[in-house]
């Protein structure tokens, strides 16, 4: 009966308008409902499995878990114990961090202060534009910002414009092995921007570069995009310069009118640009920005983002990598990645039960967009059950509040007689070259609840071939569907 129950309320929340509640406060509770463990018991036999795998052709390294949530009973499992990359599997338990740690109602704030009074319509001080680490701040949220300092009465300053991202240290990419060109890596600060990324257009009459949101879209004068035409050079070239960024594209690649997304490098002066441009738009004539901390000011603005589960759940939907790392940095307060990460790491033995510094856990980012993390899917499905078993502040009794925010997984095959009706999968995926990762929840017809991790990895393969990776990753995730079919079916059978 209570399985049905948490099964049936798992397969409502997915048609629901909104998500189930977080406590407010973000405080965990001092008492924590025993995460039940894998027994130690014969396990159904793995022929099935072994075949599932043999037939899906998928090389390098292969591993999995799957457990019933109420029991602790472990159903399958294959390798269990090794540790894998896994991609943006991670940003799972970076959302149940954040979650953890901040609560669901938790929203980033950035700012305007001013450190003198206003004579003659001058500002007798410095203007400060203070970063919170919002992730999602873009060019629209700017401008509510210059139109309440601009009822401060002031038309120019007498001191600086300061672009304080507060004690976040700022990196120029989230994993330095990626193309300098991708903009799923871009910088990472305290002050952030339309995801750090900055729009290329060309066309005969010219590249332009812009801070295009919804409805603004401003030139960037501080990102310089030229065309290359040195036969041989690369097709994407970046460098620092004292005046900004200098991008340089391979005239071949700019031959037809067309436009790029590149990542920003330097987020602080990229914002601090974008905001001083939109307030000489409406009669503010600030200098160029100092990057740095701030003096002590008065705040006379603030915008605040959405609250952090709607914010998790754009994230574990659409993979933002930039969210991740900013929502990580947030829930630990620490002020780089690596301390971040290692923050997190022992959050997750602390909740799950495992032994801190354990190699089946070992994430060095909050996005999985490196090949330097390490989970094994033991450890991945011990901290779904942690999770499962915290309060989510609904009437609804459900998996933990981490459910309600994972994206419906489709796992139906042609004719494979499986009540998708009343079948539901909740999972993040992760995908990189030759990396694969599918981790979450499962709420069988039969009424019971599964918590599963399956992760695929051939790293020589990925070393050998940096590109060609489309015929493994379909057979990986067809293994994924199959393996889930196969346990769905063990699971309300058995």
């Amino acid at each position: 009966m209570i399985r049905s129950l948490i099964a049936g309320a798992l397969v409502m929340l997915l048609g629901a308008a909104d998500f189930a509640q977080v406590p407010a406060d973000g405080v965990r509770p001092e008492i924590f409902k025993p995460v039940p463990k894998p027994v130690a018991r014969p396990l159904p036999g793995p022929k099935d499995e072994l075949a599932i795998l043999a037939k899906s052709k998928v090389t390098g390294a292969v591993g999995w878990l799957v457990v019933d949530i109420e029991t602790g009973e472990a159903l399958a499992q294959y390798n269990a114990d090794q540790a894998f990359a896994p991609a943006s599997v991670a940003k799972l338990p970076t959302a149940g961090f954040a979650l953890d740690r901040l609560g669901g109602n938790f929203q980033f704030e950035t700012k305007i202060a001013t450190t003198g009074p206003v004579k003659n319509e001058v500002l007798q001080g410095d203007l400060v534009l203070i970063g919170g680490g919002d992730p999602e701040l873009d060019t629209d949220a700017l401008l509510p910002l210059v139109l309440q300092a601009q009822e401060r009465g002031f038309r120019e300053i007498a001191g600086r414009f300061i672009a304080d991202p507060g004690q976040i240290e700022q990196r120029p990419t989230i994993d330095q092995d990626q193309p300098v060109e991708a903009a799923y890596n871009p910088g990472v600060s305290g002050l952030n921007l339309n995801f750090n990324r900055a729009r290329v257009k060309w066309s005969k009459q010219g590249i332009r570069v812009s801070a295009k949101a919804d409805r603004l879209d401003p030139e960037v004068p501080s990102i310089e995009v030229r065309r290359g035409t040195l036969p041989g050079s690369p097709v994407f070239q970046h460098q620092m310069a004292e005046t900004g960024e200098r991008w340089q594209i391979a005239d071949a690649a700019m031959r037809r009118p067309g436009e790029v997304w590149l990542p920003v490098k330097d987020p602080s002066t990229y914002a601090a640009q974008v905001f001083r441009d939109l307030a000489q738009v409406y009669g503010m004539a600030l200098p160029k920005a100092t990057v740095g901390p701030a003096p002590e000011a008065e705040v006379i603005a603030v915008y605040r983002g959405r609250p952090l589960k709607s914010v998790l759940r754009y994230m574990l939907k659409y993979s933002t990598n930039l969210t991740a790392e900013a929502v990580g940095i947030a829930a630990s307060g620490a002020p780089n990645l690596p301390g971040s990460a290692d923050a997190m790491n022992r959050w997750a033995a602390q909740v799950s039960g495992f032994a801190e510094g354990d190699p089946g856990f070992q994430l060095v980012n909050h996005s999985g967009l490196t090949v330097d993390s390490r989970v094994s899917p033991r450890r991945m499905v011990e901290l779904l059950q942690a999770l499962a078993a915290r309060p989510n502040g609904s009437h609804l009794r459900l998996p933990g509040p981490i459910a309600g925010l994972l994206k419906r997984h489709n796992v139906a095959a042609e004719n494979d007689k499986l009540d998708h009706k009343r079948l539901a999968v909740v999972a993040k995926t992760g995908t990189m070259n030759f990396i694969r990762g599918l981790a979450g929840y499962v709420a069988t017809p039969g009424g019971r609840v599964l918590a599963f991790a399956i992760f695929s990895n051939d790293l020589e393969l990925r070393a050998r071939e940096k590109t060609r990776h489309g015929g493994w990753m379909r057979r990986a995730r067809a293994l994924e569907r199959a393996l889930v079919r196969n346990w769905v079916r063990r699971a309300d059978q058995g």
